[in-house]
């Protein structure tokens, strides 16, 4: 466990009483340095969607072999290769043209998007959902919903407007969901049709630049937006004139069984922020992807935007690697389908026999359980030593010394899993046996 006292403690690495010192990976495990496996279920927070795999490494430094580096303000073979490949993924999914961009991680993506948007449209105002999770810099934690990310920045805003909360099971609505829905898209229209909103004058124009939406909101307990509500919202706000932004930073490339996680929704979106899954956690990357013209030299030209290291060669080559295995991989939607199956059934299991878990779903690979108390946290540490889920001796043999979960602060009743995507079928069952073991826990 770690004790050293040169490192600072602010990150989430120290969250838990005891952390374990990792030295070794391979696949979903992680071996620390007492020799205790545990089994990731969280991929490395999202990002390690193909597992860790040291061979991806490999394959992208043979490809860095003639070019390691390049100066900031050139263009790369490489480079536009990457473009490319991600621009005709988008083109696959949505039928339009467009181009790509490049950051050196999510949050600063998510700046870039914002700045092609009031670049584009003129306007000022951004549009969010209440429990929406857009990073944590100076700009983009100004549109996630919790104000710890703001506070100790200081007292600054931009304006920003947010939908209620889209999870109904959680919202506390007293009637139906077809009623809450109707009255959520009631909301929506008074937004944009009302000055009462704040973002429409008395002519019913909005001074809106971008609705920015995830998917499938993590952070705030694995959120799964009903089709309808999600579609209706984006169809309401293109009509208004604003931009569509997805935020796929976390759904994207088939983390819910599908390319992106808007490809679940009858929509087209004006802009595709995405990172984690592009270089599968080896190195920080982040795309922005936007449909013409917003991003040719008429709307967007050169100065407009610059960072340092959005030529860098080592990223660019772990990306193109990536891409690659995406593309190799011609049963990804089938094996990922096995991945929610698995989780559909033991998650039913869980709260079957265990009152701690109320419900929960499943949706590619990814799996939410939803607590009858804010415990998320005491459960995700207590599953670090599965040996304390389940008493003696009834503890089963597995390979496994622990599992890592994922659980946040803004659902302190919600425990998330989201595996790597490419578990073989011994995994796929050890997860499954070490998920199970969850309903054994005790308060």
């Amino acid at each position: 466990m770690a004790t050293s006292n040169w490192i600072g403690k602010g990150d989430f690495v120290y969250r838990n009483k005891k952390t374990p010192v990792f030295i070794r990976s391979n696949g979903p495990y992680l071996e620390d340095t007492h020799g205790k496996i545990y089994f990731d279920a969280e991929a490395a927070n999202g990002t390690a969607l193909l597992g860790y795999d040291h061979h991806i490494l490999e394959q992208a430094l043979e490809k860095t072999h003639n070019m390691p580096s390049l100066p900031s303000f050139v263009e790369s073979k490489l480079r536009l290769g990457v473009a490319e490949k991600i621009g005709k993924l988008l083109f696959d999914v949505t039928h339009v043209h467009g181009r790509v961009a490049f950051e050196i991680g999510g949050a600063q993506a998510i700046e870039l998007a914002l700045k092609i948007a009031r670049k584009t449209t003129g306007k000022s105002q951004f549009v969010v959902f209440q429990g929406g999770y857009h990073g944590r810099s100076g700009y983009t934690s100004q549109l996630s919903a919790s104000h710890r990310y703001r506070k100790i920045l200081g007292d600054w805003r931009i304006p920003v407007s947010r939908l209620p909360f889209p999870d109904y099971e959680r919202s506390g609505f007293p009637g139906s969901k077809s009623q809450w829905i109707h009255w959520y898209l009631c909301e929506v229209d008074l937004l944009l049709q009302s000055e009462v909103g704040g973002v429409a004058d008395n002519s019913s124009a909005v001074d809106i630049a971008a609705l920015i939406i995830e998917p499938v909101l993590n952070v705030s307990g694995m959120v799964l937006p009903d089709k309808q509500l999600f579609e209706g919202i984006v169809e309401r706000f293109k009509k208004a004139g604003v931009l569509i932004v997805l935020d796929e930073i976390f759904t994207g490339f088939y983390r819910t069984g599908k390319l992106f996680g808007f490809c679940h929704y009858n929509i087209t979106p004006d802009i595709v922020v995405a990172s984690k899954g592009l270089t599968n956690g080896l190195i920080p990357m982040g795309i922005v992807w936007a449909r013409n013209p917003l991003l040719d030299k008429a709307h967007f030209p050169p100065g407009t935007h610059s960072a340092t290291f959005i030529n860098n060669v080592m990223a660019l080559a772990v990306a193109d690697t990536v891409l690659d295995h995406y593309s190799d991989w011609k049963t990804v939607e089938k094996d990922v389908a096995m991945i929610q199956n698995m989780l559909t059934t033991v998650i039913k299991r869980i709260c079957k026999s265990s009152p701690i878990f109320k419900s929960g779903y499943a949706l590619g690979g990814l799996g939410r359980l939803t607590l009858s108390k804010p415990i998320a946290g005491q459960i995700r540490e207590a599953a670090l030593s599965l040996s304390s889920l389940m008493p003696q001796p009834a503890r089963l043999k597995e390979s496994s010394d622990g599992i890592i979960l994922a659980s946040t602060g803004m659902a302190p009743d919600v425990i998330n899993i989201h595996p790597p995507i490419n578990l073989n079928a011994l995994q796929l069952k050890e997860l499954s046996n070490l998920l199970e073991l969850l309903s054994y826990y005790e308060t």
